[in-house]
């Protein structure tokens, strides 16, 4: 029986529940007859706009397409693979085209290659902003303007310029913006692009260290690592490979690592033997909306509290007014 008992007033506690939760969304939002509305706005149209009434309500505007801040001038070392940057945000179902400037030669279109030179390719991850232009086995002919376009309404275009250096050339680090001396300048070591950057999750991170070094006196050997973890191909993580090369006057080394993710934020440093290491520091977003959340100090927890508080502050004043 007492079950019986509990299970009746169970029942009715709910029904209770149900009936103040109905007549508080009465209190806070209250139903206006359809034909009160008709007769002070008149006939409703179907977007619910006064029928007759000029609309003067501005149309739904999509994001543009946009560039984001990438390098407009690329030196690549002839006989190596030359890539030019293009990031879009907001591309929406607009397509990426990349055309040379010197013959208006159209090389891809998305991620299909429209030349017959093979050497030419896009990379592109889907769902990534990134469309860099890869040009195999570059040579100095390839040197020019190419031109990164974006089929919105008005179209954009973003030029790179690319020069293709032979072996000597690139050699002297004077290439490079060094300040010239009148002597020999000592070892230098440099992380080529910014001291800081943003990528998203899901894409390759690439690295260059340069090592501007007296002629044949390379470093016996150089290292990289995030944080205090050295990496290399054979790292826990897999994914990273490193290559370096050694040149009479100065010393190349790259790293990649591939698909990158949230753990991969941090602090990475080209560290050559003998030398003191040079460092970038590196964030991997995972969109704007939720970096600009993580940048700003915000948690989920917290927005979800502030939530709940501006829920209740919206509540007991409805709640007071059915009372």
């Amino acid at each position: 029986m007492s079950s019986e008992h509990d299970v009746r007033d169970g029942g009715a506690i709910k029904r209770i529940l149900s009936f103040a939760l109905l007549l508080l969304c009465l209190c806070c939002f209250p139903v206006t007859p359809t034909s009160d509305i008709s007769r002070v706005n008149g006939p409703m149209s179907i977007s619910g706009w006064p029928k007759g009434e000029p609309d003067h309500r501005p149309p739904f505007t999509p994001l543009q397409p946009t560039y984001r801040d990438t390098p407009s001038r690329v030196v690549a070392r002839a006989k190596d693979s030359a890539f030019l940057p293009c990031s879009v945000a907001n591309l929406g179902e607009k397509a990426v085209t990349w055309m040379r400037q010197r013959d208006l030669h159209i090389l891809t279109a998305g991620i299909l290659t429209y030349s017959a030179d093979e050497r030419f390719k896009v990379l592109h991850k889907e769902g990534s902003e990134e469309w860099t232009l890869q040009i195999k086995f570059a040579t100095r002919e390839d040197s020019g303007i190419y031109e990164c376009h974006v089929n919105s309404d008005p179209k954009i275009s973003r030029q790179v310029e690319l020069i293709v250096k032979d072996h000597s050339q690139l050699d002297s680090p004077w290439v490079y913006g060094l300040p010239q001396t009148t002597t020999d300048p000592g070892p230098v070591v440099l992380i080529e692009g910014p001291t800081e950057r943003h990528i998203q999750s899901g894409s390759v991170l690439a690295l260059t260290c340069v090592i501007h070094h007296p002629p044949g006196q390379p470093p016996h050997h150089v290292l990289w690592f995030h944080g205090t973890t050295n990496i290399d191909y054979d790292s826990p993580r897999g994914g990273i490979s490193v290559q370096t090369e050694k040149y009479p006057s100065k010393t190349v080394s790259k790293v990649m690592v591939s698909n990158v993710r949230e753990s991969d934020t941090g602090e990475y440093s080209c560290s050559p033997s003998d030398l003191n290491p040079t460092v970038i520091y590196v964030h991997v977003q995972h969109g704007q909306l939720e970096a600009a959340v993580q940048q700003g100090g915000f948690s989920s927890a917290l927005i979800s509290r502030s939530f709940s508080h501006l829920l209740l502050i919206l509540i007991l004043p409805c709640a007071a007014l059915c009372l």
